[in-house]
Order: C-alpha cells, then sequence, then structure tokens
C-alpha cells in the first residue's frame, strides 16, 4: 500500500476527456497518471469516482492464482467479482455494461460477446485507470464505467530484461499443473525508447473443493488445458520536448486443447434430465474454442499546436473468436424436429481514429475533440454431422458445413464532445460538457439456420436494411475542498448503450420455405437505451487513512432481456433503475502494517405494470464487500483478504448465492529477483460460481448439472521475477 500525503495528485487533461476521467483508488493518490503528455492538473480537480490499480497491486492478486478479471473483481469496489471461465459476462460495473480499453482502444463490440478480459497477460500490464458510472463524454457503451489497462512500456534509458516464471496446482491430479514463462526487454535513449514482450501460459485441468474436476463450459467456454500467447511491442519517439509519437502493437492468442468433455448420454439422453452429467476423456474436435486478437494502436502528442495540447490516434482491432458445439432443439427436416450441433466462429475488425485539444484559457479548461469508427461483424456456424455426436454422447465432432449464425452488421460511429473546468475559485469548481454521438448499422439479409441447410437459398430470407442513431449527452459537476485533506463531489452524467443487434435482428418463424413472421430493420428497429446517473462523493487523504465514499442512482428508460427460447435480445420499455453505495478505506497502523476495507451495496430494479420489482437475477449484481489486512516493509510482505457475495433473489424466484473466499499472497525479495507465493480460496470453500449460477438460469430447459462450474478448491502458487 502506498502511503498518501496529499490529494494533489497529477493527472491530464487529456486524459480526462479522452478515457472520461480516469481514477485513482483512494490509496494510491499519489501515483502519476499519464496517459498522454499535456498540461499537468490534479485528480483533486476531478469530480467523480476514480480508482488507480497499480501494477503491484495486480501482482499481488495474480500471485494467488487469480487471473486478470478475478484480480480486477476484487480490486474495484464497485466491479462484481469475476469468474473463472473465459467469459466476463454479467461482471458488471455499478449493475451496468463497462466499457473495457487498453491504451484507449475499446475492447467493446456492437456483438457483445463478454471476452474483453481474455486480452492481454498480466505481465504486460502497468496499471487499470477506472472511472465508477456513466459518462456522456466517451459515448455509447459506457453506462457502467470505463475500464482503461494501461500497457507496460519503457522506463529507463538503460537496457533492461525482464524475467518471469511461475506455476500453480491444488495438487489433485498431475494434471493439475498452470505453468506461466514471460520476458521483456526495454530500454532506449531520451529520443527513442521501446518494449517488447513475450507471455506464455499453459493451464492443466482445474478442481473444486471437493477434488473433482471442474464441469468443462460447453456454453462460454473455459480456461482448462488452454494455451496463451501474449506478444507486446511498444515504441515511444520524442523528437523534441514538445512532441511525442507512440506506436503499440499487440498479438494475443488464447486457445484450448483439451479431450475433456460432458458426457451427455447416447443420444443425448440426459441432456433435459435431472442426473448428474458425468465427465468424458475422449473428445474428438478438431477446432477448439479460442480467441484471436491483433491489435495497433498509434498516438501522436504535441503540446503546442495553436496554443493547444493535441493527442491524434488511429488504431486497428481485428479478432476472432471460436466456441464449442452446442446442441439446439429447433431444427427439422420431413420427419419432424431432430437436434443440431453446431458452434460459432465468430470475427470483428474495427478501424477508428480519435482527435482532441486541450487549451488553458484563464481559469478555465477546455478539451474538445471528435472520433469515428467503422467496423464489421460476421459470424459462421460449424455444423457437425448430427449421427456421430448423438451416438457418442456429444464427445466426437466431425464438420459437415458451415453456415451463417447472425446477420452481418457494419457499423459506423462518429461523435463529436467538449468539457470545460471552470475554477471558480481556490476551492470550488465546476466542470460541463456534452456529446453528440452518431450511429449507424447497416444489417445483412439473413436466413434461419435450419433453413439454410434444409432448403438452401430457396428459403425466404430476413430482410436487412440500414438503422440510425443520434444522440446528445451530457454532464455536469462540481467539486468542492473542505480543506486540504477532503473534498465533497457532485456530478450528473449520462450514457447511451445499443443493445446487440445480431441478436435482436435476424429471428423469424417459418413454415417450410415460407417466412411467416421476422424482426427485421423496417418493422422492428432497434432501440437505444439512454441512462442518467446522479452521484455524491466524498474523499479523504491523511497520512494514515485514506478513503473514497459515493452514493449513486442511475436511471434507464428500457430495460433488456433475453428469451430463453432463442437467446435473443428482448428490448421493452420498462424503465430500470440501479443505485447504491460504493467505497473503500484504508488505514496504515504503522509504516509496515495495514489494513482496508471496500463494499459495494447494490439495488437493482425494473419498472412493470407501473411497480418496482428486483431486477432479473441472470443480468444484475449482487452486493459485495472485501476485507484485507497484510505487512509489507518493501523487502518482504503478506496479504489475508477475506471476499464475500450476498446472496440475492428476484421476484420470479431467481436466485443467487452468494459466498465468501479467504485468500492469501506473500512475496520475499531475494538477492536476485523477487519470489511469491499465494493461496486462493485458502479455506477450501465449495461453491458454484456467479457465472455458473446464471447459466442455469439463461439455459433453463437442459439438464442444470451441465452447467454445474464450481469455483477451483485451495490452489498453491508460486512465481519468481527477476530484472537485470
Amino acid at each position: 500500500m502506498n502511503k498518501v500525503n496529499s490529494l494533489k495528485t497529477k493527472l491530464t487533461p487529456i486524459a480526462l476527456a479522452f478515457i472520461a476521467c480516469s481514477g485513482h483508488a483512494a490509496s494510491n493518490l499519489d501515483t502519476m497518471v499519464v496517459t498522454a503528455n499535456s498540461t499537468d492538473t490534479t485528480i483533486s480537480d476531478v469530480a467523480a469516482t476514480m480508482w488507480v490499480v497499480d501494477q503491484a497491486q495486480i501482482e499481488k492478486e495474480i500471485n494467488t492464482g487469480a487471473d486478470l478479471k478475478v484480480a480486477l473483481g476484487r480490486l474495484i469496489p464497485g466491479y462484481d467479482f469475476g469468474g473463472e471461465s473465459r467469459t466476463n459476462y454479467g461482471q458488471n460495473m455499478r449493475g451496468r455494461s463497462a466499457l473495457i480499453m487498453i491504451d484507449g482502444v475499446s475492447l467493446n463490440s456492437t456483438r457483445s460477446i463478454s471476452r474483453q478480459l481474455d486480452s492481454i497477460s498480466p505481465f504486460n500490464v502497468s496499471r487499470v485507470e477506472v472511472l465508477s458510472g456513466a459518462t456522456a463524454i466517451y459515448g455509447a457503451g459506457a453506462s457502467g464505467g470505463i475500464i482503461n489497462i494501461i500497457t507496460r512500456k519503457a522506463t529507463s534509458n538503460e537496457t533492461k530484461i525482464e524475467l518471469q516464471v511461475g506455476g500453480s496446482s491444488g495438487f489433485n491430479t498431475s494434471e493439475d499443473v498452470n505453468k506461466n514463462v514471460a520476458i521483456a526487454i526495454s530500454g532506449g535513449n531520451e529520443k527513442l525508447q521501446g518494449r517488447l514482450s513475450a507471455s506464455y501460459e499453459s493451464n492443466g485441468a482445474s478442481y473444486d473443493a471437493n477434488g473433482d474436476m471442474i464441469m468443462p463450459d460447453i456454453t462460454q467456454t473455459d480456461m482448462q488445458f488452454n494455451e496463451t500467447v501474449d506478444i507486446l511491442g511498444n515504441v515511444e519517439f520524442k523528437p523534441d520536448q514538445n512532441q511525442k509519437i507512440s506506436v503499440t502493437a499487440q498479438y494475443y492468442n488464447s486457445e484450448q486443447d483439451t479431450k475433456y468433455t460432458p458426457y451427455i448420454g447416447a443420444y443425448l439422453s440426459e441432456v433435459t434430465s435431472s442426473n448428474d452429467i458425468t465427465i468424458s476423456d475422449d473428445l474428438a474436435l478438431d477446432e477448439q474454442p479460442s480467441t484471436e486478437r491483433m491489435m495497433l494502436n498509434i498516438q501522436y502528442n504535441n503540446n503546442n499546436v495553436l496554443g493547444h495540447s493535441l493527442l491524434a490516434q488511429a488504431y486497428y482491432r481485428n479478432e476472432s473468436m471460436q466456441f464449442f458445439p452446442f446442441p439446439s432443439f429447433d431444427a427439422y427436416n420431413s420427419n419432424g424436429y431432430y437436434y443440431l450441433y453446431g458452434a460459432s466462429v465468430q470475427e470483428t475488425e474495427v478501424i477508428g481514429a480519435k482527435v482532441l485539444l486541450s487549451k488553458q484559457i484563464n481559469n478555465i479548461e477546455l478539451n474538445y475533440g471528435i472520433d469515428a469508427s467503422t467496423e464489421s461483424f460476421t459470424a459462421d456456424w460449424r455444423v457437425y454431422d448430427i449421427s456421430t455426436a448423438l451416438t457418442s454422447g456429444g464427445t466426437s465432432f466431425t464438420q459437415t458445413d458451415s453456415v451463417q449464425r447472425y446477420p452481418n452488421v457494419d457499423t459506423q460511429k462518429i461523435g463529436a464532445f467538449s468539457q470545460a473546468t471552470w475554477e471558480v475559485n481556490q476551492d470550488f469548481s465546476l466542470s460541463g460538457g456534452m456529446r453528440f454521438q452518431y450511429i449507424s448499422h447497416e444489417i445483412g439479409d439473413y436466413t434461419g439456420i435450419s433453413q439454410q441447410l434444409v432448403y438452401g437459398d430457396t428459403a425466404d430470407e430476413i430482410e436487412g436494411g440500414t438503422t440510425h442513431y443520434t444522440e446528445w449527452l451530457a454532464n455536469l459537476s462540481g467539486i468542492y475542498d473542505l480543506n486540504a485533506e477532503q473534498q465533497i463531489w457532485a456530478n450528473f452524467s449520462q450514457g447511451f448503450d445499443i443493445p446487440d443487434p445480431a441478436k435482436y435482428y435476424g429471428n423469424g418463424t417459418y413454415s417450410g420455405t415460407t417466412l411467416v413472421s421476422s424482426i427485421s430493420v423496417a418493422d422492428n428497429e432497434l432501440e437505444g437505451v439512454t441512462t442518467n446517473s446522479l452521484e455524491l462523493g466524498w474523499r479523504l487523504a491523511k497520512s494514515k487513512i485514506d478513503l473514497q465514499f459515493a452514493a449513486y442512482y442511475s436511471l434507464s428508460d428500457k430495460t433488456t432481456s433475453y428469451d430463453s427460447s432463442t437467446y435473443a435480445i428482448v428490448v421493452n420499455d420498462d424503465q430500470k433503475r440501479i443505485y447504491g453505495i460504493e467505497g473503500q478505506v484504508n488505514y496504515h497502523f504503522t509504516n509496515e502494517w495495514y489494513a482496508g476495507i471496500q463494499g459495494h451495496l447494490i439495488k437493482s430494479e425494473t419498472k412493470t405494470n407501473g411497480s418496482w420489482s428486483n431486477l432479473a437475477t441472470e443480468t444484475a449484481s449482487p452486493s459485495n464487500a472485501l476485507i484485507r489486512a497484510g505487512y509489507d516493509n518493501y523487502a518482504y510482505g503478506a496479504d489475508l483478504q477475506l471476499q464475500t457475495i450476498a446472496n440475492y433473489d428476484d421476484d420470479d424466484g431467481g436466485e443467487i448465492n452468494g459466498y465468501s473466499l479467504v485468500n492469501f499472497s506473500s512475496y520475499y525479495t531475494l538477492p536476485v529477483g523477487t519470489v511469491s507465493f499465494g493461496i486462493q480460496n485458502l479455506l477450501n470453500r465449495d461453491y458454484y460460481t456467479l457465472w455458473s449460477q446464471r447459466a442455469q438460469i439463461l439455459y433453463a430447459g437442459y439438464n442444470e448439472s451441465l452447467f454445474g462450474f464450481k469455483g477451483e478448491g485451495r490452489t498453491f502458487a508460486v512465481n519468481y521475477n527477476v530484472e537485470f
């Protein structure tokens, strides 16, 4: 834990506008935040709940055996605890979706596939900057907040080599071993610096608290027997004191190679039964679940352009996501209905650019700019021989065909924004801004999967088309210094989201080749969702104690849900409100001993027929809390934490069963390098993950045990890090 001496932490104004008020955890107020070079400002001038999770904090969580999404769930008070799967579905911020970025490049797409945190190795993360709550500055997709992952870069002119090796295990079987190795080289001179890194992780099987292998996930897929490669390079060139050019390139590949899968019984006899499904080691599948991503990010900064500071950015992102074969009930032929087995492969390509100008005019700071992007989404469905799949109980797959899974979606976005901060006096400042957002979706024609397979081109198409959205978003805030050590603030901000068009359009009912009814652009245009958010906050920073608390209330004009039979998006006019309290307190007993507590108390409701009721369990966020205590003298240290999730019930009988986990991490500095040791789930608690409990609701009608993804039992981790 860092000591806090002042609220005055520097934050660049371009960072404020560009990533919409990047934040600090209360315990990290003395951390420098440099998203872009420009005139310095202070974090104490920003009226918002802000957190910064630094590299040391991330490493402390990773050293327990956690992955990045689990670590961030423990470190960001308003962010839900993460599961141990590949997906971060339902891991909300303040009960709503979060915009996740790497160095300011969005990982969110029009087709909302929840793999944004299957995106980067923690070895390549310098810090994570977070804004809680809706924001009008960045645009669509950030109604819950923004998480900006800042990558590691060269830190000195000297050549430096970083090496990390480690592993984790619950010591259940010989397959219960995870391994990781990473290396990086960085250096340069005053004008040119760079860093190149390569990280490799290999996972084995995962076991629950009873020593049983965790059920493989054939829905959103998991990380068992998974190999991950992350190659990241960055070059920064400073031709003079006012200019900087930064180029970052990344290749990320996370791919499963397993022989294990659920055995669902011959001819899928167990798929709808109440019997416990067993795990088979006879999986025969050539193309297994994976996430592959390439990204290029170029930024240019100039501190003196017609009296302004300039940030110009261009980026490219290309990703492919493969899923596991899953049985479907809705296929048919001349003999009636039958099972269909397929796995989707979804591809997204994004090109974008942003320009931002910042200028100080007396006691007013002005930021304004534009951003634009174009995105292309396609999805295929690999079809597998049904006889082979059925007779093997869902363990053997031979691809026979490939058809279109969703309508093609091409998206164009253009946004213009401005933000001004007025320092009224030395204790009080006001900030406000506007954003104009234009979004266009071009939806391709589409034919249902069953009709493609049975009738080919003779079946009717569901007509596509173009739909447009224009939205004005506003924000207004004020912050007041009570004294040199504490502040209060209030803000109002708006967010805007568009539900997943690929899962909304292209749904139809057929009679043979004839389309009877459908959801098309012409007849059922998808509506966006606007969220208004209010927040009151207080932060305090003293020599021994630092804290940050905020109470918030957010109201949306619509509610989205999923059709339980088709998994299509459903949008209705029922309002949704989410309100709560989010905060963190850290206390330093001495220079070495510390303790902290953080929590998020949340209430989520939707208004139906004039009355408020609890939001559906499959999307609602439960309250959570975390307590930690530790010792750190910078040569060695240890940290013990208790994390707990509360129960949650909706008004339709859905429920989430909460649980508590104890985790431990420690480190010791050797003459050369540092060794760390950690234990995840120290008390070996038996529980079902949040994703498991949500999946059992989302996939109602299937055998519940197929989604019995238990959390990992007691797991030991050891890592060695060295720099030379």
